[in-house]
């Protein structure tokens, strides 16, 4: 029932907890056999601002969401780092009446600042 009707989704981990990110790879397995066939997918690697308690590589994730095709941002909802990042990204390329579907999302589009270790780049 989440899945009918759904332009995009964006599929939220948390990048200290390893277990998330396997979690998030059954919710792709999920939506993928469930979802409709064009479905865009997003996923968020959420609390970039703890770098210190990384548990999952962003490259990692990164490799993964190109594997499956998958928009790609890390984000932190407490600073409101990438928030827009995430929110805009290949997301406003659907049609207007699609726009606003997202099958899962916690992120609210505030002001973009990048993570640590995008200012790094």
């Amino acid at each position: 029932m989440y899945y009918r009707g759904s332009a995009a989704a964006i599929i939220v981990y948390d990048i200290t907890k390893e277990e998330s990110f396997q979690t998030l790879k059954n919710w792709v397995k999920e939506l993928r056999q469930h979802g409709p066939p064009n479905i865009v997918v997003a996923i968020a690697g959420n609390k970039c601002d703890l770098t210190d308690a990384r548990e999952v590589p962003e490259k990692d994730a990164k490799d993964y969401a190109d594997s499956i095709h998958a928009i790609f941002v890390e984000t932190s909802a407490k600073n409101a780092i990438n928030i827009d990042k995430a929110s805009k990204s290949r997301l406003q390329t659907l049609p207007v009446r699609a726009q606003g579907r997202v099958l899962k999302s916690d992120v609210r589009p505030q002001s973009l600042r990048g993570c640590a270790a995008d200012e790094a780049r």
